[in-house]
């Protein structure tokens, strides 16, 4: 069972969370050199938005989803013109979208029990030809209190979301993120099982070390991550 009050933290952090933007600095650098203006892109899971407007600026009409009310109320108050924000989760999408040109959706799959049914959705939501960008929570030895109470079903390796989305999509790209990380994750929510100390790493000179690390990793790519990123075509 999930736990809604540790999950609004959690989005709540994402704006100021130079771990997510590292992940996210990876998607715009893999799709930005193929965007063209008045293209669709749809934001699956989108938290508090934080991603919206970066979509956006890349010239990107954009249509997100978020099934979390709270987190659905952060991203709606902060859309900007071009942007819509719809209260459903992947499942749902379908109902109120066209197939789009791109789509991301960062740690959402490992929410969704049956992820082969998830696979099946996110290729009817593309059309032939288009992109997705897909982070999940990496190796099922780092599962932790940090899943437990996100709702998390699984982590995966590079080997296993690359089988996930191998027979409907050609697979263009794959890595792992967040070496550096695998001892904090390790330590804090598999050992210790306690909550990330989230508040050190927004201020000071850990938020600077952060900051360095994030940005490093998310331009060199590692061996071994607590993240993996894949991107795939619509064949």
């Amino acid at each position: 069972m999930e736990n809604l009050a540790y999950k609004t933290a959690d989005h709540q952090f994402r704006a100021n969370d130079e771990y997510a933007q590292g992940k996210y600095d990876i998607t715009t650098r893999w799709l930005s050199s193929r965007v063209q203006p008045g293209q669709r892109l749809l934001n699956v899971g989108c938290g508090g938005g934080e991603y919206n407007a970066t979509a956006h600026a890349m010239g990107l009409e954009v249509v997100a989803c978020e099934p979390e009310r709270h987190a659905y109320e952060l991203a709606a108050d902060a859309v900007p013109d071009g942007v819509r924000v719809l209260q459903c989760g992947l499942l749902e999408l379908p109902q109120h979208t066209e197939a789009a040109d791109y789509l991301v959706m960062h740690d959402v799959l490992e929410h969704i029990e049956d992820d082969v049914a998830a696979v099946d959705v996110v290729h009817a939501l593309l059309k032939p030809g288009a992109t997705a960008v897909i982070s999940v929570p990496a190796y099922q030895w780092l599962f932790g209190h940090h899943d437990v109470q996100l709702g998390h079903y699984r982590r995966y390796t590079r080997g296993s979301l690359r089988a996930l989305f191998r027979e409907r999509f050609t697979i263009e790209a794959s890595r792992y993120y967040g070496a550096a990380l695998i001892p904090v994750a390790l330590y804090y929510s598999r050992l210790s099982k306690k909550t990330y100390p989230v508040g050190a790493a927004s201020r000071g000179i850990v938020h600077s070390m952060m900051r360095a690390v994030c940005q490093f990793e998310a331009r060199v790519p590692m061996p071994a991550g607590t993240s993996v990123l894949l991107r795939v075509r619509r064949t």
